[in-house]
């Protein structure tokens, strides 16, 4: 019995050995994990010159866009141009009844007469009621009376011909002349049919050469667009279409706004695009690509490389010994796959480029690989 109890008592002991020898096998390699250093792949950050193709979003917009609306009222009587058709400024386009135009002008032309007329009566009276003063064969009172008679004549005769001017640039009006030079667009109403002053869009005339093209661009690169409108640089603008076709013509800057939307910290940019084909239309979305090379102290990284936080972008460097080390970078354009760096890094600084998502700062770490950052996308 006491035979039984010891070698009992002996496989017990074992087993908790054995456990114990288990316990610290998992201990030493859980160890050895956590002293092993994450790999991860760095690039050297060098100093190149770049090619950027910079895309802003933009509007394109008319030299004139104007609309047509009769200063008189009355239904349309004749169309004299075509849809579509270029016009001069000046140039008839179309005709609204004048009846009612041409009866005013009537109306007010007989009042002007009347008052020519009395006032060629009060000033005869005037003149001989001044003469009777001279001989005293009259009161003052009588010529002041007939003095104030004749200016308010005057008056009357003065507010005939300003009626008869109005009615007679109504009737002018019923003719519908075009306002500027450019091409006149879809009529918006038909024959017969009523319009009334001021108010019914008739069509609409574009001047369309040359053509606009609006674009916003954040307020901190205002003094960058200041000296490129001054001519002090290499950027040329182009207009890229939604096939992803280039216009042919390059623009340039011709003016940027005075003020700064409040609400996205933009400021608008206004360029000129010649039109002589009449490919561009007022209205369209395009894209704006400003094209422009970097000098040779140009420093850039890989796109993949950057930590965007917020409005905050950084980068992981590596120190001398490996250690992971954050900084805030100041990024400029993206071309290819490079991003620009306009502030954070110098040449030569090491930065985490795969890898980011299994370190933070302060890790130590093994680096597989030593590219060049400036080497990809270089032009």
């Amino acid at each position: 019995m006491y035979l039984v109890n010891y070698k009992r008592n002996f496989y017990v002991a074992g087993m908790i050995l054995c456990v114990a020898c288990g316990n610290s096998k998992k201990q030493q390699q859980a160890g050895m994990m956590g002293k092993m250093k994450p790999t991860v792949v760095a690039a050297e950050v060098v100093p190149a010159v770049y090619t950027v193709a910079e895309k802003f979003p933009a509007t394109l917009m008319a030299h004139d866009v104007v609309e047509l609306r009769p200063d008189v009222s009355g239904y349309l009587e004749a169309i004299r141009v075509p849809d579509g058709s270029n016009v001069t400024k000046g140039q008839p386009l179309y005709d609204i009844d004048r009846s009612r135009a041409a009866a005013a002008y009537g109306q007010v032309a007989a009042s002007q007469q009347q008052a020519e007329a009395d006032l060629a009566q009060k000033k005869k009276d005037y003149e001989r009621y001044k003469t009777l003063l001279d001989h005293d064969a009259i009161s003052k009172q009588t010529v002041d009376q007939a003095y104030t008679a004749m200016i308010s004549s005057q008056a009357n005769l003065a507010a005939a011909k300003a009626a008869v001017a109005k009615a007679g640039t109504d009737v002018n009006h019923a003719v519908v002349k075009a306002p500027v030079t450019g091409k006149i667009g879809i009529v918006q109403i038909k024959v017969g049919d009523i319009v009334n002053a001021g108010q019914t869009l008739i069509n609409t005339i574009v001047n369309e050469h040359p053509m606009f093209a609006d674009m916003d661009i954040p307020q901190a690169r205002l003094p960058e667009f200041l000296r490129i409108q001054k001519g002090q640089g290499d950027e040329k603008f182009f207009i890229q279409f939604g096939d992803g076709t280039r216009y042919g013509e390059e623009g340039k800057i011709l003016t940027i706004n005075n003020i700064v939307d409040a609400q996205t910290g933009t400021v608008r940019v206004r360029l000129v695009f010649q039109n002589k084909d009449g490919m561009l239309k007022s209205g369209m979305s395009i894209v704006v690509v400003m094209q422009y090379g970097t000098p040779a102290t140009q420093l850039a990284i890989p796109a993949k490389a950057i930590i965007q936080n917020l409005s905050e972008t950084s980068v992981y460097t590596l120190t001398r010994d490996n250690v992971v080390a954050p900084k805030d970078i100041v990024p400029g354009a993206i071309t290819d796959t490079m991003l620009l760096v306009l502030n954070g890094l110098k040449a030569g600084d090491r930065i985490v480029v795969e890898g980011i998502q299994r370190v933070k700062p302060g890790d130590t770490v093994n680096v597989a690989g030593a590219a060049g950052a400036g080497a990809a996308g270089k032009q």
